[in-house]
């Protein structure tokens, strides 16, 4: 303990402000990151209501996509189920129009 206090008073106050100001820096730039996420994720704004904390809103964050990629998921195989519905009734339509058609001749 002793050795490591030696050489932080052996450092110049320049570096260790120049640590300070690259850290408060990445610190802002992570609150910004976070504040500009809080806006697009969907839950109560207002005067009234407290601001998510970090980790709340990480969370979620990740469960909306969660959510949205489960959405996504439904979505996809509905629209697989009606194309092939759709497929089949053209089929239908198309082997009654054949045999309409043979019964004409």
């Amino acid at each position: 303990m002793e050795k490591m206090s030696n050489r932080m008073g052996l450092t110049e106050p320049g570096v260790r402000l120049s640590i300070n100001l690259r850290e408060r820096c990445r610190m802002h730039d992570l609150n910004e990151a976070l504040d500009d996420l809080r806006a697009v994720i969907p839950y109560a704004h207002g005067g009234s209501v407290r601001k998510l904390s970090k980790i709340a809103t990480l969370l979620l964050a990740k469960n909306h996509i969660i959510m949205q990629a489960k959405a996504i998921d439904e979505l996809t195989a509905l629209v697989s189920q009606m194309k092939k519905k759709n497929l089949e009734s053209s089929e239908d339509v198309a082997a009654e129009q054949e045999k309409s058609s043979k019964s004409d001749i």
